[in-house]
C-alpha cells in the first residue's frame, strides 16, 4: 500500500496530469477505476486526480497533496499555483454550493439562495457553519454537475437542501472540516453508481449515498451502462463486497452480477430518481 501512496503522493504534489503505466499505477487504476490508458501512459483528469486523493486519504489517514507520512500531520503548506494545482486556481478556495428548493445559506449574516442554473461561489469564513448544520446538505462528486444541481431528482427527504461540491483544490479542507461537523442524519453523498463510486461513499463512513431508487431494475440491458468501466473496477467492487452489509452489499452484488457502472451525469440527464442509503452502521 505504501507503494500506491507514494505514487499517488508523486503525481498530486507535481501536478501532473499524466504517469507512465506500471505494476503499481496498473494496481491504483483497477483499485479506483479512474485513468484512460493512452499508449504507455495513463492520463487523469481533474476529476479522477481528486479521487486519487480521496483514496489515498481513506487509505492512509493522510491528504497525499500536502501531508507528510514522514513527520506525522503538517500544516497545509503554501504552494505555488502554477506548481500545485493549476493556472486557473485563483477560486481554488472557494465553496462552490446551491440552495434547492426552500433551502438557505447563510453569507456574512444575511440570506442566500440560488435561482436555477446558477451557483454560489463563498469564501469558508464566510459561511455561517452553525446554520448549515441546521440544513441538508449534499456533497456531489462531480464539479461539472453543480450548474444542472436543480436536475438531480433527490429523494422527499432531501428535496430542501444545500448541495455542495467536495472540491478538488485548496477547497477541499473546507468542505472536510464542514463535514466533520455536519450531523450524519443531515449529510448524504452523490458518487458515481459503480463500484469505486460506491466504495468512496462507505468510506466517508457518515451519512447516507444516494442511489437509483429503482436499482433493483437497472442492469447490462441499461443504455447508458458502462460494463467496460465496471471490469475495470474489480479490485473496488471485491473491497466493497467484503466490508458492506444491509443494502449496501445487496448492490454491490447487484453491481457484480449486472457489471454496473453508471455515471452521475447519465442518471441527471435522464432523471433518475435518487434515494438514501445509510452509511453509518456498517
Amino acid at each position: 500500500m505504501l507503494a500506491e501512496i507514494a505514487a499517488i503522493e508523486r503525481l498530486l504534489r507535481t501536478g501532473k496530469a499524466n504517469v507512465r503505466r506500471g505494476k503499481v499505477w496498473d494496481q491504483i487504476c483497477a483499485e479506483t477505476g479512474v485513468g484512460q490508458v493512452i499508449g504507455k501512459e495513463i492520463h487523469f483528469t481533474p476529476e479522477e486526480r481528486q479521487r486519487l486523493r480521496e483514496y489515498a486519504k481513506a487509505e492512509h489517514g493522510l491528504d497525499p497533496q500536502y501531508d507528510s507520512r514522514a513527520g506525522g500531520r503538517m500544516a497545509m503548506a503554501h504552494h505555488d499555483a502554477s506548481e500545485k494545482l493549476s493556472p486557473d486556481s485563483v477560486f481554488g478556495e472557494l465553496l462552490v454550493l446551491a440552495t434547492a428548493g426552500a433551502a438557505i445559506v447563510k453569507v456574512n449574516g444575511k440570506n442566500a439562495s440560488t435561482p436555477s442554473g446558477s451557483v454560489l461561489s463563498v469564501r469558508p469564513h464566510c459561511l455561517d457553519l452553525k446554520h448549515l448544520q441546521t440544513q441538508n446538505l449534499v456533497i456531489i462528486e462531480n464539479g461539472g454537475l453543480m450548474p444542472y444541481w436543480a436536475d438531480i431528482k433527490l429523494p422527499d427527504s432531501l428535496a430542501n437542501a444545500i448541495i455542495l461540491y467536495r472540491g478538488h483544490r485548496e477547497n477541499v479542507r473546507s468542505v472536510a472540516e464542514i463535514v466533520s461537523h455536519q450531523p450524519a442524519d443531515k449529510l448524504a453523498w452523490f458518487f458515481d453508481f459503480d463500484p469505486a463510486g460506491q466504495c468512496l461513499a462507505f468510506d466517508q463512513a457518515k451519512g447516507s449515498t444516494l442511489v437509483p431508487s429503482g436499482w433493483r431494475k437497472l442492469g447490462r440491458h441499461t443504455p447508458f451502462n458502462q460494463s467496460k468501466v465496471h471490469h475495470k473496477q474489480c479490485i473496488a467492487l471485491q473491497r466493497l463486497r467484503s466490508r458492506a452489509t444491509g443494502e449496501l452489499l445487496s448492490i454491490a452484488d447487484h453491481m457484480a452480477s449486472e457489471e454496473l457502472a453508471l455515471m452521475q451525469e447519465h442518471l441527471v440527464l435522464r432523471s433518475v430518481q435518487m434515494s438514501k442509503v445509510l452509511l453509518t452502521g456498517y
